[in-house]
């Protein structure tokens, strides 16, 4: 249930979709050094303020979410959301509330909407609804985004990746579990083996987008620095991946190169 908590910091601000718990001011007016030309490019919209109100209502379902009233928390997103029609998380949190209480269908129908109003994903959406997908075609079995959601809570990360590889072998088409395997390893090699391993369950673009990426950091920690930075360039210019993948990709090429891991001593 502690995600109820921390899922605020862990929105990020990806494609189309704004994080708008704060209002973004208007930009300030620049200051005049020449005549404006007779014809100007518009000014681009700003996202509305969020009411107090949704906010509240909000922030009050993610409280009785902690707590494990469900329908309640349900409720007052949905109230959040009328007061709010533009703002997606309290939508986004009623699909992962869905998920909690097992109701795999209401949960696959809310990231639906989410995906039909952000195509570019917002949060972890297009992980949820990969999965949610395949619950409903019967490649996954029916709870094991709730079972993997559960487990990430876990502190002790030695019974998390025990817990992990429990999912996988229980579960072997489910790309969450496999993504998380491959980004903790630190074994270079293994590491490899469980990108292209999750690579090959066809996940969704966002995913498939970081795995990508994490192949090319792999490459600079094996001291492939030119082929690591040419795989992040591409990355980076790729137009089909999402804004979260390009940026993470363009950010990490400004990134020192990391140091090949040393030979044993003998």
């Amino acid at each position: 249930m502690r995600r109820f908590l921390t899922l605020l910091a862990t929105l990020a601000c990806t494609g189309g979709c704004s994080c708008q718990d704060k209002p973004r001011p208007p930009p300030a007016p620049p200051v005049a050094t020449a005549p404006a030309p007779a014809l100007s490019a518009p000014a681009l919209p700003t996202a509305p303020p969020i009411p107090p109100e949704a906010m509240a209502l909000h922030m009050q379902g993610r409280q009785r979410g902690q707590e494990g009233q469900f329908p309640e928390a349900l409720q007052l997103f949905q109230q959040a959301q009328a007061a709010a029609p533009d703002w997606l998380i309290p939508l986004y949190d009623t699909g992962y509330t869905y998920v909690l209480m097992g109701d795999t269908a209401q949960a696959l129908a809310t990231f639906e909407q989410v995906e039909a109003r952000a195509p570019q994903g917002f949060s972890e959406s297009k992980k949820f609804l990969d999965s949610l997908r395949r619950e409903k075609a019967g490649t996954v079995p029916p709870g094991t985004l709730r079972d993997f959601l559960a487990l990430r809570q876990l502190r002790d990360p030695k019974q998390a990746h025990q817990k992990l590889v429990a999912l996988t072998q229980r579960a072997p088409q489910f790309v969450p579990a496999w993504q998380e395997l491959a980004m903790a390893e630190e074994n270079l090699a293994a590491a490899r083996t469980l990108v292209e391993k999750t690579l090959a369950l066809k996940p969704d673009e966002e995913t498939r987008g970081l795995l990508l990426v994490h192949q090319a950091t792999l490459l600079r920690r094996e001291g492939q620095e030119d082929e690591g930075q040419k795989r992040l360039r591409a990355l980076a210019e790729d137009p089909q991946l999402p804004p979260s993948v390009t940026g993470l990709a363009r950010e990490l090429q400004l990134t020192l190169p990391e140091r090949p891991p040393a030979a044993p001593v003998p």
